[in-house]
């Protein structure tokens, strides 16, 4: 299942199972009736906007836990997670009337890149109270799911081949730099993942008010019409059919209602398109650039051995470039990377329909071996007085390397936990137990004994625990220092 910003598709083995009333896809709109009822996909396209909510898996990157909505009752305060539900479980019921029980098969989710532990295990309660039995190991980076798609029809390859994943979809732009390897089952070890919440949804914001601009250029100012918040609903509705239908054409006429604008339609070209989509791009390389600096952190040993390399060197690292979400299908995307890319690299698009690309992917998961070396899947915690105090030494998912020390090219190359920020007592005995996220058991090794049950002296002035982007741990405690990798 691919829980979307804007959409919602589910797929099998066999491919793509159509859960929408019109298109393959269920929007992902939850709102209100006039009666108090929860609607849910293209049956709360026709409510008001102040009983709607568009995006609302942004609650969960954006942390939120209410969304304010009109309802039988008045305006108030809606848990977001209860509306989540109710999506889940149409979605759901969906799939059930195509002949796929997600309850007795529980599907794998998709998520965010850029979503930590408390995120994921979020959306993995969600989906529990939705009837799925899923644990955390069902989540999958959604990049790295249209990474599957792709690798899924490519013959396996004998040498390593480093790919760059652009997943742009309706809410957040997803990238990940992945390492494949090896034939049948193929390791997929992720060498970086990050997002943003910057994709479609904010170009059509920007397309909506190019389109008022270019109004007030021929002399139609929508402050004054009639009823200008709804003119610019209605511009902010037709900006997704301008930039899809400028997918394939160089121009479009777009409809207004000429009783409500005075003019039947407006035209908006390709050219118009590109220029106000070209500072997102802008934004996009570089968060495309600092993906390419975290996949090198492996090989590095300090900060600054990233920074100093040349972008067209990072560049040249890549062989594939896999597109994925419906906004590759904007001719500009391919434009921009083919710039920053060398001709060497090959830019694809991860299934035959973008769209489907992260869906198709994690019906496909379970064939292939993942790995994230920038942000390991699993929990390492410091446990002592027979469990009941422990500490967090490590969440899952929590980035090796803070982005401002990519910006700075200052500090270690090392996520660093000690004694006081973990407000451990002085003297005593612990041990670190590892909790994986991912399913499969942690490899990790100290001291030449596994990491998971290693004993510990407590100290609170010299405890310091380093995991490093290469794997490697080092830990300090109240007797000694030891030396340790993860497999």
């Amino acid at each position: 299942m691919d829980f979307g910003t804007s959409t919602i598709f589910v797929a099998s083995q066999r491919g793509v199972v159509p859960i929408g009333e019109t298109f393959a896809w269920m929007p992902s709109l939850v709102g209100y009736a006039d009666d108090g009822a929860i609607l849910v996909g293209e049956q709360a396209l026709y409510v008001d906007d102040a009983q709607l909510v568009r995006s609302i898996k942004r609650c969960i990157t954006e942390n939120r836990a209410f969304v304010q909505l009109d309802t039988p009752t008045g305006t108030k305060d809606v848990r977001a997670d209860d509306l989540m539900v109710e999506m889940l479980r149409e979605t759901v019921r969906r799939a059930s009337a195509k002949g796929v029980d997600m309850t007795a098969n529980p599907p794998t989710l998709g998520c965010p890149a850029m979503w930590d532990g408390p995120q994921r295990r979020r959306l993995h309660e969600l989906a529990r109270r939705a009837g799925l039995d899923v644990t955390l190991a069902n989540l999958v980076d959604e990049p790295v799911a249209a990474g599957i798609a792709w690798l899924s029809n490519q013959k396996g390859p004998k040498a390593p081949v480093r790919v760059l994943v652009f997943d742009m979809g309706g809410g957040t732009l997803d990238i990940a730099v992945l390492e494949v390897q090896g034939q049948g089952k193929q390791d997929v070890s992720v060498l970086a993942a990050l997002g943003v919440a910057e994709a479609g949804n904010a170009l059509d914001r920007v397309v909506a008010e190019d389109l008022e601009y270019r109004l007030a250029a021929s002399g139609i100012d929508v402050r004054m019409l009639e009823r200008p918040k709804r003119a610019r609903q209605r511009l902010q509705h037709a900006a997704p059919d301008v930039k899809i239908s400028l997918s394939s054409v160089a121009e479009v006429d777009v409809k207004l209602p000429r009783r409500e604008f005075g003019v039947a339609s407006i035209p908006y070209s390709r050219e118009q398109l590109n220029e106000v989509f070209a500072a997102q791009m802008d934004r996009a390389e570089q968060y495309v650039e600092t993906a390419l600096r975290i996949a090198a952190l492996p090989n590095a040993t300090e900060v600054e051995d990233i920074v100093s390399v040349s972008i067209d060197e990072l560049a040249a690292q890549v062989d594939v470039v896999v597109l994925s979400g419906g906004m590759s299908q904007i001719p500009y995307v391919t434009e921009r990377l083919a710039q920053l890319f060398p001709p060497s690299t090959r830019i694809e698009l991860a299934h035959a329909s973008p769209e489907f690309a992260v869906a198709t992917g994690l019906a496909l998961a379970s064939g292939y071996a993942r790995i994230n070396k920038y942000r390991p899947a699993f929990d390492i915690v410091l446990e002592w007085d027979k469990g009941r105090q422990q500490r967090t030494v490590y969440e899952a998912y929590t980035p090796l390397l803070e982005m401002r020390q990519l910006a700075t090219g200052d500090g270690e190359l090392r996520l660093i936990r000690t004694g006081r920020q973990l407000k451990l007592p002085e003297g005593g005995t612990g041990r670190l137990r590892v909790v994986s996220h991912s399913g499969e058991a942690s490899q990790a090794k100290l001291d030449g004994s596994t990491l998971d049950g290693f004993a510990v002296e407590l100290s609170y002035d010299d405890f310091e625990f380093s995991l490093y982007p290469d794997g490697r741990i080092h830990l300090i405690d109240g007797k000694g220092e030891y030396e340790g990798q993860l497999q």
